[in-house]
Order: structure tokens, then C-alpha cells, then sequence
């Protein structure tokens, strides 16, 4: 038995669907508000965080495309949900067009020395693995944060 990019698309699409339901039950009054009890990550910035940990992942790690992500600017950044939606719609269909790239992919681009608990042992699969991991944990924080804005309204 394996996973296959096949399902590899339909949870990250099915996940980005539930990010873009969160975005849009909070809409442009709170998409760039950072809940008053914790001071945490705005949700815009969380989905633009999301996106960088996949773009990078997939894209860069496996597809081996040129990166310039700045990480620390993915936590301060602000927009619309509108803006998130169009970022949202063009990642997916950047991962629908890197579908080759990713299918003749056999080995990283460079191995993430710093990354546990895979050290030096990481895998294209752990690779698309850990992309699909980062995208439902801030999903899950994600809906926290929308939570804690929704109750201080």
C-alpha cells in the first residue's frame, strides 16, 4: 500500500477548503485581528504561514523550485480574504501544474539537517508528509484563533 500525489491533492485540498470556511466565517472585520487574551498570530497571518510552509515543502524541497520565502514576514502579514482565497486558488493550481516535477522527484533538493525528528533522513514522502502535517496543525490553530476572535466580539 502506498499514498499517492492523488491523495496527497484531495487532503490538501480538502483542508485548504476548510482554511478558506474559517477565513470566511471571520471576514475582512477580523481576518487580521490577533486575539486579545493570548496577543497570538493573526488568522491572515496564519494562512499566509500555511502557505510558505507548503510552498516550500512541496515546491521547493520536492519540486526544487527557486524559494524566496522570508519566514519571519508570513507572521505579519495582512490582507483580505479575498487575497487569501486567490493565494489559496494559486497554490493549488501550482501544485496541479508542478504534478510532473513531483512525480519525477527521487530526492531533495537539499536535506533539512535541522528538522526532527528526520535528521538527515527525509524522504520525498516525508517530505509531502510533513507539508500536509504543518498545513492541518495550523488549520487546527487556525480555528482556535477564529474561535477566540468570534468570542471577543
Amino acid at each position: 500500500m502506498s499514498i499517492t500525489l492523488d491523495d496527497f491533492e484531495v487532503f490538501c485540498r480538502r483542508s485548504f477548503g476548510g482554511v478558506l470556511a474559517v477565513a470566511d466565517r471571520l471576514g475582512d472585520e477580523l481576518i487580521n485581528e490577533r486575539p486579545r487574551e493570548t496577543g497570538g498570530t493573526s488568522p491572515y497571518a496564519l494562512v499566509t504561514h500555511i502557505l510558505g510552509a507548503c510552498e516550500w515543502w512541496v515546491g521547493h524541497m520536492v519540486a526544487g523550485d527557486e524559494s524566496g520565502r522570508v519566514r519571519g514576514e508570513e507572521f505579519i502579514a495582512a490582507g483580505t480574504v479575498a487575497e487569501l482565497h486567490l493565494a489559496v486558488g494559486a497554490w493549488l493550481d501550482l501544485l496541479t501544474e508542478r504534478r510532473p516535477a513531483l512525480e519525477a522527484a527521487t530526492e531533495l533538493t537539499e536535506i533539512p539537517q535541522t528538522q526532527t525528528p528526520l535528521a538527515g533522513e527525509w524522504t520525498v514522502g516525508a517530505a509531502l508528509i510533513h507539508a500536509y502535517e504543518e498545513l492541518v496543525q495550523h488549520l487546527g490553530h487556525l480555528e482556535v484563533t477564529a474561535d477566540l476572535l468570534l468570542a471577543d466580539c
